[in-house]
């Protein structure tokens, strides 16, 4: 059976280059003999998070049908890539806001980060700051992140790569995130026969 991984793109800006390392990382996962869905907050425009907190919103129930959307796509994958660029030194408002909405669907499911910059610091320092937050979660971040520098050289205006070595780290990511995905998914699996 197919391990399914949520590709995450953190920013809904206009122009935005990030799109174009989450493209690429969707479409190898499927090379790869995975699914993957593509999760942009541009296409699936979320609210702001503003209703009361139901800890743990074990019934994930939310009040408006785009949330309820990204709670089915999340709950139903068995991990996660998120690609995030750095704003001033961290990550997205949209991005945080999209995680803020969630919660027991993204718990005992790995994680992998990509952070994007269009200069020397590949996005990292807003990857360190997502990790704890992932912790939160009771997700299982996999330690092996990507930072794709100058963004704008990695890839071409129409978003093919044009950095071989970039290619070669995202594909130990993905073959990271999807091994660890299938022995996390093994043990959910397992549990819940035992129970």
């Amino acid at each position: 059976m197919s391990i399914h991984i949520a590709t995450i793109c953190g920013s809904v800006r206009k122009n935005r280059r990030s799109i174009w390392p989450a493209r690429y990382v969707h479409e190898k996962i499927k090379d790869a003999g995975h699914n993957s869905t593509l999760v942009d907050f541009l296409e699936l425009p979320l609210p702001f998070v503003d209703s009361d907190p139901n800890p743990g919103n074990l019934d994930k129930k939310y009040p408006y049908e785009n949330v309820q959307k990204w709670s089915a796509i999340a709950d139903s994958v068995d991990g996660f890539i998120i690609v995030t660029p750095e704003y001033n030194h961290g990550y997205p408002a949209v991005l945080k806001n999209a995680l803020d909405w969630l919660y027991p669907e993204f718990s005992n499911k790995p994680v992998g980060l990509v952070g994007v910059s269009d200069g020397p610091s590949g996005g990292l320092r807003a990857v360190e700051q997502l990790r704890p937050i992932m912790a939160n979660f009771g997700m299982y971040d996999i330690q092996q992140a990507v930072g794709v520098r100058t963004v704008q050289d990695a890839f071409s205006d129409t978003g093919e790569l044009l950095d071989p070595k970039l290619g070669k780290s995202i594909h130990k990511l993905i073959t990271t995130l999807t091994s660890t995905a299938e022995a996390m998914r093994a043990l959910r699996i397992d549990k819940n026969d035992k129970i």
